[in-house]
């Protein structure tokens, strides 16, 4: 394939426990199974790891066998036209290239001025485009999850997202120096098309432009409802309160404008979502001023299916753990999990190692934005670890993790420095039940990190995959309460895994 790349306990997860027995059951019937993995070559989606629907049992998700899965991903965005990603040259190798090195999901990004470019037509075409990309992602064995991008919510604000006609600012002023990403802070009429959009006023035609949003959502939805792939929708990314945001930039947090603005509009997405498909996740985010690391989130709160979602962009390490710190307590307090669906947007290992240094610690699964921007881009050949940006910044993000565990993880942690991966479970299952000793859990041990191959101690359970495996398998030993496993480079420096990374 040839590109020319531009610069820039629920079936994929969420709903009840039942409607998950249900997908399950749909997924059984239809013979869908999806692949990632491997268990004995590092080669994607050959003989090894099957990606299950997915469901969530308190703050993890959970595969149909009731193993914790840790998701692993990177975002996918291309925001120019025609702006889907398969117009940019991403394609099936890339899928590939992104499995092979342990990756299992792909935030791709929707652009609503190309899916609504007119009020209330659909550019159904548009929506083909991103079908082909959920083809390639799929059938390399990844999740996909829908992002309705915007980044300063509309061309006429120097931003991409929303198209020009939903962009009601009772002419303020719109100063065109103003520019990613203190354009929030500046723009005033940006800042009055957020507050239009969160009162629903009429745009042109007469419709809402919160009710246009819902019917563009629902229209994606109801291509994709049925792809045992496609994990869910996240609405709106990085949205923005409007003139009033100096609160969500404090230790407290603005919980009053997030109540009034962003949870009536998550009711209204979990409402459309859930007309179409009972299962497919749904996630949405706080305000673009939680990046910070500085304050709590109120959403999404205990009730409803909604998950959320955050993004880590913080200006100094403080602040950095500032956002582990606030997800992790959302996650436990709504008794949720909660996806890091970007953080990033560098090449730079040192702060990479950092943040996913971070991130780990609060055991919560993350997608890196971005593989087009960051990782791969500029190129005119298939997917490969020769053509990537900066092979010291990929090593940073190609790193051990507990793929799938027959039992909750306790803590687990990569020192880069010595290479050396710890990982403690219980063998007690999200679901209370114990394991039996039946169940294989899944550790991601790269070939790019352990090309010389790699030593992997268990206590309170065995490996049961071959040397060189970039999917360690373990069996929990019969009545053990706690696994603990650590990962050295091997010794043996004659060993040779490094043909498993490629």
């Amino acid at each position: 394939m040839t590109h020319e790349r531009g610069s820039a306990a629920h079936t994929a997860p969420v709903a009840s426990a039942r409607a998950h027995l249900r997908a399950c059951v749909a997924a059984a019937i239809a013979g869908v199974v999806l692949l990632v993995g491997c268990a004995g070559d590092g080669g994607g989606v050959a003989d090894g790891v099957r990606l299950s629907p997915l469901a969530t049992e308190g703050r993890w998700f959970v595969d149909a066998e009731g193993r914790v899965v840790q998701l692993r991903g990177v975002n996918e965005v291309y925001k120019s036209p025609p702006y889907y990603p398969a117009a940019d040259g991403f394609g099936r190798d890339d899928a590939r290239f992104l499995a092979r090195h342990g990756f299992n999901t792909v935030r791709l990004g929707v652009t609503f001025g190309a899916l609504m470019p007119e009020p209330g037509r659909i550019d159904s075409s548009y929506i083909d485009g991103l079908a082909t990309s959920v083809a390639d992602i799929t059938e390399e064995g990844m999740y996909v999850l829908f992002d309705f991008h915007q980044d300063g919510y509309a061309p006429k604000y120097n931003g991409n997202g929303f198209p020009d006609w939903m962009a009601i600012d009772d002419g303020l002023e719109n100063p065109r120096d103003a520019v990613f990403p203190l354009y929030y802070i500046q723009n005033p009429a940006m800042q009055r098309a957020w507050e239009s959009f969160w009162a629903n006023r009429p745009g042109p035609g007469g419709a809402g432009l919160q009710d246009r949003f819902i019917a563009g959502l629902t229209a994606v939805v109801e291509r994709f409802s049925d792809e045992p792939g496609v994990l869910g929708y996240e609405a709106i990314n990085e949205p923005f309160p409007g003139a009033d945001w100096g609160a969500c930039i404090t230790a407290e947090g603005c919980a009053e404008v997030e109540q009034e603005r962003l949870a009536p509009f998550a009711r209204r997405v979990e409402a459309a979502v859930r007309e179409v498909t009972p299962s497919q996740g749904i996630w949405v985010e706080p305000f673009v001023l939680f990046n910070f690391g500085q304050g709590p989130t109120s959403l999404t709160g205990t009730g409803g299916d909604a998950l959320l979602a955050v993004h880590s962009y913080a200006l100094d390490a403080a602040g950095e753990a500032g956002v582990v710190d606030n997800a992790v307590a959302a996650a436990e307090r709504d008794d949720k999990p909660v996806l890091v669906t970007e953080f990033g947007a560098s090449a730079e290992p040192a702060l990479l190692d950092r943040l996913a240094d971070g991130l780990d610690r609060g055991m919560l699964p993350w997608l890196f934005w971005a593989y087009n921007e960051n990782i791969m881009s500029g190129r005119s050949s298939d997917a490969s670890l020769q053509l990537v940006n900066d092979p010291d910044a990929f090593r940073a993000l190609v790193r051990p993790y507990p793929k799938a565990l027959a039992g909750v993880p306790r803590s687990f942690s990569y020192d880069a420095d010595t290479r050396t991966f710890d990982l403690r479970y219980v063998t007690t299952r999200a679901d209370g039940k114990r394991d039996t000793g039946e169940m294989e859990s899944v550790i991601f041990v790269p070939a790019l990190i352990y090309g010389n191959g790699y030593e992997a101690d268990v206590a309170g359970g065995r490996v049961t995959s071959g040397p060189c495996a970039q999917d360690v398998t373990i069996v929990n030993d019969r009545d053990v309460a706690e696994v603990t496993v650590r990962v050295t480079p091997a010794t043996d420096t004659e060993r040779d895994c490094a043909g498993d990374g490629e």
